[in-house]
């Protein structure tokens, strides 16, 4: 049997997170650059090709990544696995750093690829506008959001399930998620997603939402996942049939059947 170092498990999460936000914001910076001053500058065809660049990159890294560390490639799924003893819990510092950092990086090629526009463009972060949404609608979109990926993701990749489709069925999930969530908070579904883009557009002195980080893209990701794991073991894992002693020790007879003499 194959197996990985925690080291080549966490080079893969960072890996995989850096192309997850370099393609995945990176594309509503495209999007914000394509659109130039139009009015609004993401229509509702921009944002489900938004939404389609995230689930494709998705379903590449899952395909791609996947056999390695597993593809996590978001900290609330890497504590959601953690929380339901499927990882121990001794390896979630690796992958998280991992992720963070790759997160980072992505953000910097961003940054790299458009210059001073991706900054003056946002980075793709994530945040909600406080005039059109209450605190309690952001956090509420982000954790069922981010429940929904990862009932999902643990529905696929149930061996009882058919895995050679799980990056099709994980990419489709983020894709119908973003389409519903988008419009609210970005759907960032992701602690690592939403703080990569977010720290290099302060370093570039560009717009910050920090007051928004941890009490909408970070607490409810993490709840919204391990509320998810511990529901789909509910409903997955199959009854125990508890029989009183007498009947589970104790059988019929089995009297031989006498044999049948065909008439002449």
């Amino acid at each position: 049997m194959e197996t990985y170092s925690l080291g080549q498990r966490a080079f893969a999460e960072a890996l995989g997170t850096a192309l997850l936000v370099l393609v995945g914001p990176g594309s509503v910076v495209a999007t914000l650059v394509l659109a130039g001053d139009a009015k609004p500058a993401i229509t509702g065809a921009d944002l489900l090709g938004i939404s389609f660049a995230f689930g494709l990159i998705i379903t590449a890294l899952v395909y791609a990544l996947g056999k390695v560390s597993g593809c996590h490639i978001n900290p609330a799924v890497t504590f959601s696995l953690a929380l339901t003893k499927r990882i121990p819990w001794r390896e979630v510092p690796a992958y998280w750093v991992a992720q963070v950092i790759g997160a980072v990086v992505g953000a910097l090629a961003i940054w790299g690829i458009f210059a001073a526009t991706a900054i003056d463009l946002g980075m793709g972060q994530t945040s909600f506008n406080q005039d059109t949404a209450t605190w309690a609608q952001a956090m509420f979109a982000e954790g069922i959001g981010t429940f929904m990926l990862m009932f999902a993701i643990l529905g696929i990749v149930d061996g009882r399930s058919p895995n050679e489709l799980a990056g099709v069925v994980i990419g489709g999930v983020v894709v119908a998620i973003i389409m519903v969530m988008g419009p609210i908070t970005g759907a960032s579904l992701n602690p690592a997603r939403a703080f990569g883009p977010e720290l290099i557009s302060a370093i570039g002195n560009g717009t910050t939402h920090w007051n928004q980080l941890i009490p909408v893209y970070v607490l409810p990701g993490l709840a919204g996942a391990g509320l998810a794991a511990v529901v789909y073991d509910l409903l997955a894992s199959p009854r125990k049939v508890t029989r009183p002693i007498h009947e589970a020790v104790t059988h019929p007879d089995r009297v031989p059947t006498p044999d049948v003499v065909a008439p002449h």
